[in-house]
């Protein structure tokens, strides 16, 4: 992982190269490993690289082709071999950094290279010869890449930090970004956290010519499955295996000892799996860690979710002679202490304060034992184990009565009342309004659907007819969206997810740890999205296809499950612990927040106790949502104003 920025002044100022060093020194917390400028007078790129691949020892970037093409990237590729054959590179391939691979691929496919790509990266090209620069990221977003344009001087870095190193570029927030955040609506524009700076989109290329002109093109096609050639069941059954190894075998490169992050669930049962059993074959261990929770603490008991996965994990950790499975209670943390380290490190403000706790908790004990790379399983919902449950409205809208019977009757058989199962089937097809009614009828009660039932925002902002005209326009309205097929529910994820390259980031800056994701990989994205949905649902047996592929890697108690996980299902004790500090920063609200935010709901809610019993619905929402959700929004403004008091 590795900082990159670049300044064009299209004006001709020669002076470009004074701004990218300062660029440079700010973003230095993300790559000190090695530093270099190419310098063209009124163009000029720059790079600070962290070497966490063992390739990373050949890079030497800035890199330049038939002086016409100068590339920085911040990159780990994970199809080096397939580009070096159709590049012809296979015997250099050993001392070839990634760069160097990707700067090849340009030369050959030049705009067609990105969809040749697998693997996380952000990267800019100057070409000479066309006058224009290209930045482009992945399908994900997993590196981020952020750019501010004037009439006549286009600059980018790696983190906004690095454009608010120029003294032109104010440091303030951007509110519209920040309610689309707190009210869980799909991101899609180039708009960032920060007022004025703009992000390359996830799956896009931004290309800048010298008249001004800024293009905008997705290259990654999300609305067209891919003919992968598999035609049986057995094929796709063996694909998701293979495919799913090939994805995790290339998050395992690298010269340092790896961990995991390992819950009681599907994803991160599978991707541990997969690692421990490749690194025993070199010998090597991995170290799974496991959030579970405070001792003696008071737990949310919601639903059917595993409260405690310390148990089903240890079942996956004791499976593998070479996994040394390592329990995290971080004891001595507590909600809300690290705010201002994460908005320094990743510069977006933490939407779930209660795993924040452990998560940098777990990377803390990752630093001490050494460990710079961390597997997980974060996209594993929307990919390898779709529970595939909304194949019912799909053949429902299809009409395919006959099947959507049986699997119904299927279901339950398998303990699914019939209110459960046509919910599933009717309930997206229907109004919200009309759905919430039907839910209360039958079952007393309604999910909070509404979003001011969990957003933070200032109640007269929801009402405004422009931001009401934002939300439908993105698919989300006042109610949250139901989606009709299971390729739906997994594009909408997918494309949710752009924070995770800041957490990375943030990582990476930290505690000098670089997190990966394989259930989040090009491939296995690409298979995901062309499987029948009748290998996600089938006879009534959810996840079909997970079950097919790693039935005999994940032990039995995990893959049959009831509920998922919940992860900090502590959280009511620690926000009893955290009140000081969370009131605190109420208190110190920005007139920015008390425009943005219900700050009186917020203050309500941080003097609250929330009682000895159990955890109600409403509890749930409006303290472990709402409140924190609101603090950290409310810390972010206040630090993006350089307001300290």
């Amino acid at each position: 992982m590795t900082a990159i920025c670049g300044i064009w002044h299209r004006d001709g100022r020669p002076d470009a190269a004074q701004d990218v060093a300062r660029m440079r020194r700010a973003l230095l917390p993300y790559g000190n490993d090695r530093a270099g400028t190419w310098d063209d007078g009124a163009i000029a790129l720059g790079i600070g690289l962290a070497r966490l691949l063992p390739e990373d020892r050949f890079d030497r970037q800035p890199l330049a082709a038939r002086d016409r093409f100068h590339l920085v990237a911040d990159l780990r590729l994970d199809n080096r071999a397939e580009l070096a054959e159709a590049l012809g590179l296979t015997q250099r391939l050993s001392t070839l950094a990634d760069a160097d691979l990707l700067l090849a691929a340009w030369e050959r496919w030049e705009t067609d290279t990105p969809d040749r790509l697998i693997g996380d990266f952000a990267f800019a090209l100057w070409d000479a010869e066309q006058r224009r620069l290209h930045l482009v990221r992945d399908i994900l977003g997993n590196r981020p890449l952020f750019y501010h344009a004037t009439h006549d001087r286009f600059a980018f870095a790696t983190m906004a930090k690095g454009l608010h190193a120029l003294p032109d570029i104010p440091l303030a927030p951007d509110a519209f970004t920040l309610m689309d955040c707190i009210a869980l609506a799909p991101r899609r524009g180039p708009r960032s956290f920060f007022a004025e700076i703009s992000r390359v989109e996830p799956g896009q290329r931004v290309t800048v010519h010298a008249d001004g002109r800024i293009d905008l093109v997705t290259w990654y096609d999300w609305d067209t499955p891919r003919d992968l050639g598999l035609r049986s069941d057995d094929d796709y059954v063996e694909a998701m295996r293979a495919t799913f190894d090939t994805a995790v075998a290339a998050c395992l490169r690298s010269d340092d000892p790896i961990g995991s992050h390992l819950s009681g669930g599907m994803d991160s049962s599978a991707v541990t799996a997969s690692a421990a059993l490749q690194l025993a074959q070199r010998g090597q261990r991995l170290s799974a860690y496991t959030h579970v929770p405070l001792a003696g603490a008071r737990l949310d008991h919601w639903g059917d979710r595993t409260l405690d996965e310390g148990p089903l994990a240890a079942l996956l950790a004791a499976r593998h002679a070479n996994v040394d499975h390592i329990r995290v209670d971080a004891a001595d943390r507590q909600i809300g202490d690290d705010m201002d380290a994460q908005f320094h490190a990743a510069e977006y403000p933490p939407f779930n304060l209660c795993n924040q706790v452990w998560m940098t908790e777990i990377c803390r004990q990752m630093q001490d034992r050494r460990e710079r790379v961390m597997l997980v399983g974060i996209m594993g919902n929307a990919t390898i184990s779709q529970q595939g449950v909304d194949r019912l409205p799909l053949l429902a809208t299809t009409g395919a009565w006959p099947t959507l019977i049986r699997e119904g009757v299927a279901l339950h058989r398998r303990g699914w009342t019939a209110q459960r199962v046509a919910s599933s089937a009717i309930g997206p097809l229907l109004p919200p309004h009309l759905l919430d009614a039907l839910r209360r009828l039958f079952r007393g009660k309604s999910p909070p659907r509404d979003l001011l039932a969990y957003a933070a925002l200032n109640p007269a902002l929801v009402e405004n007819p422009d931001y009401r005209a934002h939300l439908e326009q993105l698919g989300h309205g006042l109610h949250l969206p139901s989606l009709r097929s299971p390729r739906a529910l997994a594009v909408s994820i997918l494309r949710h997810t752009d924070v995770m390259g800041l957490t990375a980031k943030g990582q990476l800056a930290r505690f000098g740890v670089d997190q990966r994701d394989p259930t989040g990989n090009r491939r296995v994205i690409d298979l995901t999205l062309a499987i029948p949905p009748h290998l996600l649902l089938r006879d009534g047996q959810t996840r079909w296809i997970y079950h097919r592929a790693f039935d005999n890697r994940i032990p039995p108690e995990i893959r049959s499950q009831a509920g998922k996980g919940l992860q900090g299902a502590d959280w009511p004790t620690r926000l009893e612990q955290a009140r000081g500090t969370l009131t605190a920063e109420l208190d110190r609200a920005s007139p920015t927040a008390d425009t943005l935010l219900a700050m009186p709901t917020l203050r309500a809610l941080a003097a609250a106790d929330t009682g000895t019993g159990r955890v109600t619905d409403a509890q749930r929402y409006d303290q472990r949502i709402k409140l924190l959700r609101g603090a950290s929004v409310a810390h972010f403004i206040r630090k993006a104003q350089r307001r300290n008091d």
